[in-house]
């Protein structure tokens, strides 16, 4: 077999990843480390908010904390398998280009509003998550972007494709794979109201990851996601809506819109090019 040298490629902050594939025991670890994550983050959560801390600058410091045990765990099995056998790179450059980025992006945001009629059909969001929710609409601008837009995309699209995602591509096919990681993805959110749209972004999240191989890629997704959310939270007279429905008030144009958005995603699914990842089975 042939043996893959740690210096043929830079060793960067992904590609320390690239020798730990999960196996089904591996899953389990991920569940672990996640829930302790989980935990640390609610106890800084708590000693933050009895210090007087800000919503905003509490969630700058525990959201980080939920993946940290995981990654530490991930980056020790890396090493672990550091020299037996060749990796599965968890970011391929050689699908990266700007017309494929911006084909994706276009994609995402297109995917972004056509979710929309299924959050209409949900009952109203609670307070406390809609208070959450306004949060990052209220504070400072670079604090809400830093939280929604660097470490949202990056931490989430690590996790849920990069190690998720990648892991079952390694297993199964992509068939199962790629729903498998949506259901992940929306379970993480914890809430139905964010879990749904992130199970159906995470659909077209995983088939960008699938074809192309680019966690830079669906990153720049998820981040263009998000920061168009938090553009409308704060535009005056947005911010109190729910949906892109209410935003409207002539409601032809809505659906004029959603008409062009699902051209748009159509056309991104179609055009999202690349070589799909291989399972482990298929592999040289």
């Amino acid at each position: 077999m042939k043996r893959y040298h740690p210096r043929s490629r830079s060793f960067d902050l992904l590609s320390a990843y690239d020798w730990f594939i999960p196996g089904w025991i591996d899953f389990l670890w991920i569940g672990i480390t996640l829930l302790t994550g989980v935990i640390l983050a609610l106890f800084a959560t708590l000693s933050l908010t009895k210090a007087g801390f800000a919503p905003i600058y509490i969630q700058l410091i525990s959201y980080p904390l939920m993946f940290i045990p995981t990654m530490l765990l991930a980056s020790s099995f890396s090493r672990r398998n550091l020299f037996r056998g060749e990796p599965r790179p968890m970011d391929r450059n050689e699908n990266w280009n700007a017309a494929s980025v911006l084909t994706a992006v276009a994609g995402m945001l297109a995917l972004a509003f056509l979710c929309d009629p299924v959050t209409l059909l949900l009952p109203p969001m609670p307070e406390n998550l809609l208070n959450a929710m306004k949060m990052l609409g209220e504070g400072p601008l670079w604090a809400s972007l830093l939280c929604t837009c660097v470490f949202a995309p990056f931490f989430e699209e690590w996790l849920c494709r990069g190690i998720v995602l990648r892991g079952l591509l390694g297993k199964t096919g992509a068939l199962w794979a790629i729903p498998v990681s949506a259901v992940f993805f929306a379970l993480i959110h914890a809430n139905l109201w964010q879990g749904i749209p992130a199970f159906l972004t995470g659909l077209f999240l995983g088939y960008v990851y699938w074809k192309t191989g680019s966690l830079k890629t669906t990153m720049l997704m998820h981040a263009a996601n998000n920061l168009a959310s938090v553009l409308v939270m704060r535009i005056p007279g947005w911010e109190e809506a729910e949906t892109f429905y209410e935003l409207f008030p002539v409601k032809a144009w809505y659906w004029l819109a959603f008409a062009g958005a699902a051209v748009v995603f159509v056309l991104a699914v179609k055009f999202t090019g690349g070589k799909n990842i291989p399972r482990e089975t298929e592999t040289a």
